[in-house]
């Protein structure tokens, strides 16, 4: 049995959507049991909305929560006792088995941190998602955990998607960095400068500079980025998927012509839906830290939460954060032995 800590305050839409995402995922899975901290004055509503499963619920008691807007110094000094807190707490302690939190995204880096500490060798640890591709999923980081980085620090992020697909049974994942060409003199200093480095110590793996509409093609298992391009790139991805969807719905609605076809326009919509809509990929793990963390937007609804909950628990069975760390160190002393 799992046990998963959930940071549920905090999102944009209030802890119900949790309530009720955490519901819907317990309906089809029986061996994780989920574990709240809470205010108390959502320990009644929490305690009604999931009693049909209260043999794998546990509610503890928190006494604030981290809000989107409260400021580094405000998270650390005024909530150590909060519901995000209490979470990496559990897990650091061995009693949850991986943390999912809707909240404040620099206070739960710097909380991470500060309370599982990082993989030996990790400045700064990146938010990473698979993406729906034509071939295969893709591996992005940093997709908004890390604004600004230095070459050396996009090498570690390099790094670091080595060892999680190493860590998984894939031994050599192929990596580019984001760029605006793919030309070698193209970019700035910082990507050019990690481009020379990567294609030194990560020869064969990498595969040079990749432009964003070829993210899709299928021929790549990992991009590194800076946080802020990955976010960019990672939202303006889901808004146009939104977008496509809601008007090929529209194009249905509209076009008598396509109702003849409506029973196979809806299964082809269906299977379109499971691979690429945004909600079925909301969830980001922190990679970098000494254990099982994941992120969800703050304005994720019921769906959104529910499948993020979903990709934490298949990255705790398929990865021991240990094994990450065992690849990560065993890549940086191969090139050490080298020097």
């Amino acid at each position: 049995m799992l046990n998963i800590a959930i940071d549920a305050m905090g999102g944009d839409l209030g802890p119900r959507v949790a309530f009720r995402a955490c519901k819907a995922y317990l309906k089809n899975e029986s061996s994780v049991r989920l574990i709240l901290p809470l205010e108390d004055e959502y320990h009644p509503l929490a305690k009604k909305k999931l009693a049909r499963f209260a043999d794998r619920v546990e509610i503890i008691g928190c006494t604030s929560h981290v809000k989107m807007h409260d400021s580094l110094r405000t998270a650390l000094r005024e909530h150590s006792d909060s519901s995000m807190m209490t979470a990496l707490q559990l897990h650091k302690s061995g009693d949850a088995n991986g943390v999912l939190s809707i909240g404040n995204t620099a206070a739960l880096l710097m909380m991470s941190k500060r309370v599982l500490g990082t993989l030996n060798g990790i400045e700064r640890p990146s938010l990473a998602t698979q993406l729906p591709t034509k071939d295969k999923p893709l591996l992005m980081m940093d997709l908004g955990a890390n604004i600004c980085v230095n070459s050396e620090q996009l090498l570690q992020l390099a790094y670091l998607a080595v060892a999680w697909y190493r860590a998984g049974g894939v031994e050599n994942p192929a990596l580019s960095l984001l760029n605006i060409g793919s030309e070698p003199g193209k970019g700035p200093d910082t990507i050019k400068a990690a481009g020379e480095l990567l294609t030194h110590r990560l020869e064969g793996l990498y595969a040079g500079f990749v432009e964003g509409d070829r993210l899709f093609d299928g021929h790549l298992d990992a991009v590194i980025c800076d946080g802020y391009s990955g976010n960019i790139a990672l939202k303006t991805t889901e808004g146009l998927i939104e977008w496509l969807l809601d008007m090929m719905s529209a194009e249905l609605r509209h076009s008598k012509a396509l109702w003849w076809f409506l029973p196979f326009w809806k299964a082809t919509m269906r299977r379109i839906d499971r691979q690429m809509s945004p909600a079925r990929h909301g969830g980001a793990m922190l990679l970098g830290v000494s254990g099982h963390v994941a992120k969800t937007h703050g304005k994720s609804d019921e769906r959104t939460f529910r499948y993020a909950l979903e990709y934490l628990v298949r990255q705790v069975r398929e990865r021991d954060y240990r094994e990450l760390e065992s690849e990560y160190n065993r890549l940086t002393a191969d090139f050490t032995d080298e020097l």
